[in-house]
């Protein structure tokens, strides 16, 4: 189906910057049938998947509206908290869902209540416009929508919604779901990892380093990974095209101390896309996103990474060589 204006697939990611030469060319739709906020578009589904928009009308041009259609039974969320959420965005144009965080696809967001961020990406102005109707004390599970009209919200601004495949004259619905609010550290049972793991030093209860001492090097040939939990959640498991937030330690096999490491207090823990380019977080090796699926949050887990798997054969600046075989401790704080 045509839009009311062109959109370039090829926007899709492309920052806010890249798109200012853009020009509007809206058509006249004047003579649809239109309708105010949520009398255009009814939404359904549960909480956690895909929502359903049935359009009834255009969108009638006026202010953003919002409304709560599940309240969520999680802890209730606080001025400050991150909080990952997955979204879904329907335009009353194509009355398709354009873009969503739902699926393998694109992976969640994070946003911080009562803090305003500074859009990067197109799908950033959405993600920014949810974060101005999260409040305080609404709970983890709740499932919040929005109608905006484009023009009225961003003004110019909206052309930069080309990229994920919005036009400047178009009416949008927006579905929310407040997924979780990260831990402040693992919370699982500890377990006996496996004896192919180095052992993890401590420092004021944080991981501080690897001891590989004894541990006969890896094929640095290998084609696979290896996995060992220490501490096993119980929260939901990791999957693919989910944000996962982590601590982690990296360290060389025989390495005398780590080349990277987010337990340092001066560090926020670190957001990743797992398997996937697009989302909240940064696109990693492939041996993490294969190691990350299938934990539970809460856990803590030792990766073992071969070079197939990581940085391949010309390794990674100073630290680490092509046949270096890298470790990992990871704590999952949450996942969506």
């Amino acid at each position: 189906m045509l839009s009311r204006l062109t959109r370039p697939a090829a926007l899709a990611s492309v920052a806010l910057c890249s798109l200012a030469l853009l020009t509007a060319c809206g058509d006249d739709d004047s003579g649809e049938k239109q309708a105010s906020g949520f009398d255009a578009v009814s939404i359904s589904g549960a909480v956690g998947e895909v929502p359903t928009f049935d359009w009834k009308a255009a969108l009638k041009p006026g202010k953003t509206e919002s409304e709560v259609l599940d309240e969520g039974d999680g802890p209730a969320i606080a001025d400050g908290d991150q909080v990952l959420v997955n979204i879904a965005v329907s335009d009353d144009f194509s009355q398709d869902v354009v873009v969503d965080s739902f699926g393998p696809d694109r992976a969640a967001s994070i946003i911080t209540v009562g803090e305003e961020a500074e859009p990067q990406q197109a799908f950033d102005l959405i993600t920014q416009l949810v974060g101005e109707h999260i409040d305080a004390g609404m709970t983890v599970g709740t499932r919040i929508a929005l109608t905006a009209d484009v023009k009225k919200e961003w003004g110019d601004t909206g052309l930069f919604l080309t990229g994920i495949d919005v036009g400047n004259e178009d009416g949008i619905a927006i579905v929310a779901d407040l997924q979780a609010v990260p831990l402040d550290a693992p919370d699982g049972k500890r377990v006996t990892p496996a004896k192919w793991a180095p052992k993890i030093d401590f420092t004021k209860d944080l991981p501080s380093g690897l001891d590989s001492a004894g541990i006969p090097k890896p094929d640095v040939k290998g084609k696979e990974i290896r996995s060992t939990t220490v501490l096993e959640g119980t929260g939901p498991e990791i999957e693919e095209g989910d944000l996962a937030v982590v601590n982690y330690l990296g360290q060389t096999w025989g390495g005398d101390k780590p080349f990277d490491t987010s337990f340092d207090k001066k560090r926020d823990p670190l957001l990743v896309n797992v398997g996937v380019t697009d989302g909240g977080g940064i696109t990693v090796i492939d041996g993490w996103s294969d190691g990350l699926v299938g934990v539970p949050v809460g856990s803590r887990i030792i990766l073992e990474i071969p070079p197939a798997k990581g940085y391949g054969k010309k390794g990674q600046g100073e630290d680490i060589k092509g046949d270096d075989i890298l470790y990992f401790v990871v704590d999952v704080l949450a996942a969506a």
